[in-house]
């Protein structure tokens, strides 16, 4: 076969192989030295009979570069190239106070380490509570099966401002925390920070939660603990305004995402 008679082919201008004539009668037979479609000479002129293969391989190859193109598509649903990390919580989650959010805020933070390999949500909502956050905020949009879903959960510092209790308090984050897990997120919980002007009764709570949350069943139960409340106690959570971090505030809290979420991730 000569490739470079296919082009002049697939335009129906056929060339006779001269090697392979064969005669009969007082007729010539041959094939074409590109497609191989049968020839035959009449009145002096060599003409095709018939259809030429060639449309056939064509529309053949055509066939699977679509079947390639399906399954690469399919391949690359089934088999996302990018981990995703989604912040849920309140105020701190979203970075108010933050200089920038989008870059100093903790997941600003988390995207600026981790850079285009992963993809990271804030899904923080400025005021709201831990009892709505489980009750409306869904991360099903986000989930995708064949990489890694991990999800750092905070809240709770605006229940405790509502006059929450502790128990039923932690049992609303243990249920949500552990339907996440169900659903397949890797799963990492935050301690709630102190906040100025909170009664001492409430206070009392807020610790009260926070030992729940460092001692409690979660680690057992494939939870990770991020103690955030350890981390201002020891001077490296700042607060701008009583309650939000200051960008160094952030950059604290920051170093515990980091270590969890990279430890999910198997970046070490």
């Amino acid at each position: 076969m000569k490739i470079k008679q296919l082009p002049e082919c697939l335009f129906g201008r056929h060339l006779r192989d001269a090697h392979g004539v064969r005669f009969r009668d007082d007729m010539a037979f041959s094939r074409c030295v590109g497609c191989r479609v049968a020839m035959v000479k009449v009145q002096g002129r060599w003409r095709a009979v018939g259809r030429s293969p060639l449309w056939q391989y064509l529309a053949l190859a055509a066939l699977l570069l679509l079947l390639a193109f399906g399954l690469q598509r399919w391949y690359a649903a089934a088999h996302p190239k990018h981990d995703m990390v989604v912040f849920v919580g309140d105020s701190i989650t979203e970075g108010v106070a933050a200089s920038d959010p989008l870059t100093t805020s903790r997941p600003g933070r988390y995207q600026v380490h981790a850079g285009n390999d992963v993809i990271v949500a804030n899904e923080g909502v400025n005021g709201i509570t831990l009892g709505s956050l489980a009750g409306l905020v869904s991360l099903k949009d986000y989930y995708k099966s064949g990489r890694r879903n991990v999800v750092v959960l905070g809240g709770g510092s605006n229940d405790f401002a509502q006059n929450a209790k502790a128990v039923p308090l932690f049992k609303t984050l243990q249920d949500y925390a552990m339907r996440l897990k169900e659903d397949g997120w890797i799963v990492g919980v935050g301690t709630v920070m102190a906040r100025n002007g909170l009664p001492p009764e409430q206070e009392r709570e807020r610790q009260a939660f926070n030992r729940m949350i460092v001692h409690g069943p979660l680690k057992g139960q494939g939870i990770a603990v991020l103690d955030f409340d350890a981390e201002q106690r020891a001077g490296r959570v700042p607060l701008a305004d009583g309650v939000h971090p200051t960008d160094e505030g952030y950059a604290g809290m920051s170093k515990l995402d980091v270590a969890f979420v990279d430890k999910a991730l198997e970046k070490r």
